[in-house]
């Protein structure tokens, strides 16, 4: 990891710890009057579709919600915005949110993101090689450079693990991150010798040459069950139970629309992440379902305790808005 990188990542704890700290996010509990903009930090990918497709198919307009979605790159940026309010709402594979739980973060999923589908050949998630060096199975890593998008993000807890399956040691790995889209350039120059990409990054990758040596998700998360969320702060709720109960229907009728109908997750896509069309047509969708699986983000945690990503277990329970 870059020193620069480094001092980001250490930028963004330290803001979740005071945030811990200081108690509370009592920033986030104004109370929001009819018609006031809500803001979401959406992560670009094929995961959070079903924000833009409520945005578009006017659901959250049916809610009588004012909805902005505003583009960022991990929940490791976007967490301590909802704690203070900038944002109301927030999207995170589960390895992010649970961590920033542990901290002490008054965090609460709302919603269901996207779920893992149990056939690797329908998993987005793909552990990648760069042309030419030798890399062809996880173990192979060992020694290498891997990017992720973000330290102890799905992609990284994830990759580490499928090395581990693989019998190989995730602690001999360097993990490094970076914005997705600068993965595939990293590997096109050997920066990085492979990289833990989603979807439409995974299609891209392989279509610039990359070699495909994993699909992570599949084979070490619980299939069927929920790998992304939607949450919000626990003050916020307090102050708005009625916006978020809107906010949180609106996204499962949209997961349900995007399963039913992946042409609506193309064209939000192509919209909103300048996604080609025929880029989109190689795509793995990702699945998508309205199921908050609090069975699922508890073994996540326990994957996360065994390699070291968590000190502790999480009370998943408590993290889920009733």
């Amino acid at each position: 990891m870059t020193a620069r990188q480094w001092s980001a990542t250490l930028a963004a704890l330290l803001v979740l710890v005071l945030a811990s700290g200081c108690g509370v996010g009592r920033g986030s509990a104004v109370e929001l009057g009819p018609g006031a903009q809500i803001k979401v930090g959406v992560i670009p990918v094929a995961d959070f579709a079903p924000i833009y497709i409520a945005a578009e198919e006017g659901y959250f307009a049916d809610e009588g919600l004012n909805v902005k979605t505003q583009v960022m790159q991990n929940a490791a940026a976007i967490a301590p915005s909802v704690i203070n309010g900038q944002l109301q709402f927030g999207t995170a594979a589960v390895p992010p949110f649970l961590g920033a739980v542990q901290k002490g973060l008054p965090l609460k999923a709302v919603a269901n993101g996207t779920s893992i589908a149990a056939d690797p050949a329908k998993d987005p998630s793909a552990l990648v090689a760069g042309p030419g060096n030798g890399i062809t199975r996880p173990k192979d890593l060992e020694g290498r450079t891997v990017a992720v998008n973000a330290l102890s993000s799905i992609v990284h807890v994830t990759a580490a693990a499928a090395v581990k399956a693989d019998g190989g040691d995730p602690a001999k790995v360097t993990f490094v991150a970076m914005p997705f889209p600068d993965m595939l350039p990293a590997l096109a120059r050997g920066a990085v010798d492979a990289a833990s990409l989603v979807e439409p990054f995974h299609a891209r990758s392989v279509a610039e040459g990359a070699r495909v040596i994993a699909h992570p998700y599949s084979k070490v998360l619980q299939p069927n069950g929920t790998f992304t969320v939607v949450f919000t702060a626990q003050p916020f709720i307090e102050t708005n139970p009625g916006i978020v109960e809107k906010f949180a229907r609106a996204v499962d009728r949209a997961s349900v629309e995007a399963a039913r109908n992946p042409q609506k997750v193309g064209a939000v896509l192509a919209k909103y992440g300048k996604l080609p069309p025929e880029v989109f047509a190689r795509i793995r969708v990702p699945m998508y379902s309205d199921k908050l699986d609090t069975s699922a983000l508890a073994s996540t945690g326990e994957l996360m305790r065994g390699l070291g990503f968590l000190p502790g277990s999480v009370d998943v329970e408590s993290a889920v808005w009733k």
